[in-house]
């Protein structure tokens, strides 16, 4: 009887360990296919920063519009898309510290993916947002435009004056 009891507690051990292992690769594959996923880089106008889902958008200084309450609807391997606020000064208004922004819905698809250093990224976003009740959309890259540090390029159009 102890023989028996003791060849049962190896295989409940065995089996044990089997489920662990098992359950650590399937963990780490799940880990590995959620990396694969784009990052978007300066989400914060930080250069090659990279980042997943991001909750707020900033593009620059000084009056530069900005995007907060974002919400990822999706967030795949050849694109992403999210809305949330876009905050804004009125076109022409100076001193820009003087300025008040006002919100709007904005909605923000990314896609066309490229790698950096082994990283995919997204380096383009379409922004979508109303007018005067119509709808814009206006497109920006990200890269180096004739400098060092890269950044996200838009039209010198509203919103980006």
């Amino acid at each position: 009887m102890a023989r028996t009891s003791k060849i049962a507690r190896r295989l409940l051990a065995g089996a044990v360990l089997l489920g662990t292992v098992l359950a650590g690769a399937a963990f780490a594959e799940g880990s590995a296919s959620a990396s694969s996923a784009p990052v978007v880089y300066a989400a914060r106008n930080n250069g090659w920063h990279g980042y997943t889902r991001p909750g707020t958008f900033i593009f620059g200084n000084g009056g530069a519009p900005y995007f907060t309450a974002l919400q990822w609807k999706s967030w795949g391997s050849g694109s992403a898309w999210g809305t949330g606020k876009l905050w804004t000064q009125k076109p022409g208004c100076s001193p820009s510290y003087k300025c008040t922004y006002s919100s709007r819905w904005v909605g923000v698809y990314l896609s066309t993916v490229r790698t950096h250093d082994g990283v995919k990224y997204y380096a383009r976003m379409a922004v979508e947002f109303f007018v005067s009740g119509k709808a814009r959309w206006v497109v920006g890259w990200f890269g180096i435009h004739g400098g060092t540090v890269p950044y996200w390029q838009f039209p010198a159009v509203f919103p980006y004056l």
